[in-house]
């Protein structure tokens, strides 16, 4: 649950961030860990990657999300992806007849659906920069009553449509590539209930540590990884009035390691935080686990 208020002073670094980054790496062991939607893929190849999330935060509460991505590209250009939480589960404690009693939230999430077209590239001797736009919109599949005890922003979905416009840049050459995000998510109301609006700004950056010698023969890569998640969410509203505890800024840096080759790979990576502003009885972001493990289908099918 991210919080609420502040912002201005860190997004003006995110923003000279993003015009030092652009565009949409080719290598699939360089892929964006934390935000999907600037993930590289080429023309004709299917992408499959699964991303177990664990978040922890004050007052007891733990979040668990079974994320499925799936990556294709259909032209050179244009890329379709669709991000879904098969399963997601959200642990928290709550006072009931003066007992503190943990309950649980599980069931299926939501499902977004993305569209991303590279407008500008560069290429120059071992590096390619790209710039590239992304739309996308939030299919409410997931499950927004699966316990009646809890409150509706605790639930594995949000029963709201949702629409975001995104701008992503990457530059990537032999040993090292950097991406960049900035985006806003908006929600539509459902059944009295109106998720808040968010500004996000992402970055990563991944650095080849092994091996230095890129022959032909080599198996796979090792590379360090880091990543940072800015974002500033509105307050939730219920029939037209604010809810309490929702909404807030969080900052997050995100270390890792990346070892990937042509078929599959897998990463580690943790989130922390750095800065956050929650609102009135929100809870503040401890922690979160990220492990990633990819799958690449090359096919000659596209555009």
């Amino acid at each position: 649950m991210i919080r609420r208020p502040p912002r201005r002073c860190l997004v003006a670094l995110w923003l000279l961030a993003f015009v030092w980054i652009a565009a949409l790496a080719a290598s699939p062991a360089r892929a964006q860990l934390t935000f999907p939607g600037a993930s590289p893929v080429s023309a004709g190849n299917i992408v499959l990657r699964e991303q177990p999330v664990l978040t922890s935060e004050s007052g007891g509460f733990q979040g668990f999300n079974g994320q499925t991505i799936v990556l294709y590209g259909a032209s050179p250009n244009l890329a379709l992806i669709t991000e879904g939480d098969l399963i997601a589960s959200n642990m928290a404690n709550v006072v009931s007849n003066g007992k503190t009693v943990r309950l649980a939230a599980t069931g299926i999430g939501d499902t977004i659906q993305e569209a991303r077209y590279t407008v500008l590239q560069i290429d120059g001797i071992g590096s390619t920069i790209r710039l590239a736009p992304l739309v996308g919109v939030t299919v409410p599949t997931g499950m927004d009553n699966a316990n009646g005890q809890l409150p509706r922003d605790v639930q594995p979905g949000t029963g709201n449509w949702g629409a975001r416009a995104a701008l992503t840049a990457s530059w990537q050459t032999l040993y090292w590539n950097a991406e960049a995000e900035v985006g806003y998510h908006a929600h539509a109301p459902g059944a009295g209930y109106l998720y808040g609006n968010s500004f996000v700004a992402d970055a990563a950056y991944h650095y080849l540590l092994w091996p230095r010698d890129l022959g032909n023969d080599v198996p796979g890569e090792w590379y360090a990884s880091l990543e940072s998640n800015y974002s500033d969410t509105g307050y939730n509203r219920q029939y037209g009035r604010n809810v309490t505890g929702t909404g807030g800024q969080l900052w997050l840096l995100d270390p890792g390691i990346i070892y990937g080759e042509a078929v599959w790979g897998f990463a580690l990576t943790a989130l922390l935080p750095v800065q956050q502003t929650v609102t009135p009885y929100g809870s503040h972001y401890n922690y979160g686990l990220l492990a990633t493990v990819r799958w690449s289908l090359f096919t000659t099918h596209h555009w």
